[in-house]
């Protein structure tokens, strides 16, 4: 027991290390040297737990993806616009709590990150996934083209916004936002646009 907390205590300490690192640094300028220092531990005491920086990197990435909770998301409906805003803003809280590590390994791909193909792997087991069992996914249509239309929608989103310098909308104004995109497409933004059957929302 003692030895899981003294690991917990360790590994978290090396993560915040690297995210503090990230904030003033790409990642290929960052050595396990620089972390170690960062971290106040020692090299071995890295090795001991990592193979490598990305080898962390696909840790924090892994519990990104599981604190975004994407499979519960997934399985409400478009109807419950409520229920899928609330779930939008726990994943961009999450994006925000590891922004410079986002953007390093997934907006900029300057990172040899997993991340990214891992995104792409519980979009595809969530979202293409749902709509294929519900057989509301046309089967004629490659379900990669869903997949990263939704991955590059939201990363571009994304994107915009954490490179604002001012007026940076805040996370419920943004999950409103990328809410309209997903459900509407430009039809949510665009007067005069409306599908038959679905109501535009207020523009």
């Amino acid at each position: 027991m003692k030895t899981d907390r003294r690991t917990k205590y360790t590994k978290m300490v090396i993560r915040e290390a690297l995210l503090s690192l990230l904030h003033n640094r790409p990642i290929e300028k960052i050595t396990v040297s620089d972390l170690c220092a960062r971290a106040e531990i020692s090299r071995p005491t890295f090795y001991l737990h990592y193979a490598d920086l990305y080898a962390l990197l696909d840790e924090i990435g892994e519990d990104m993806i599981t604190s975004a909770k994407l499979e519960e998301m997934m399985r409400l409906p478009f109807e419950d616009q409520d229920a899928i805003y609330h779930a939008i803003v726990n994943l961009l809280t999450v994006v925000e709590e590891n922004l410079d590590l986002y953007r390093a390994c997934v907006l900029e791909r300057s990172a040899n990150s997993r991340l990214p193909a891992k995104i792409a792997e519980a979009l595809e087991k969530t979202v293409t996934g749902k709509w294929e069992r519900d057989g509301d996914l046309d089967e004629k249509l490659d379900r990669r083209y869903i997949t990263e239309y939704i991955q590059a929608s939201f990363n571009a989103i994304v994107s915009c916004w954490a490179y604002k310098k001012e007026n940076r909308e805040s996370l419920g104004d943004l999950a409103k936002l990328i809410e309209r995109f997903l459900v509407y497409g430009l039809c949510g933004f665009v007067k005069n646009c409306s599908r038959p059957g679905m109501p535009l929302p207020g523009v």
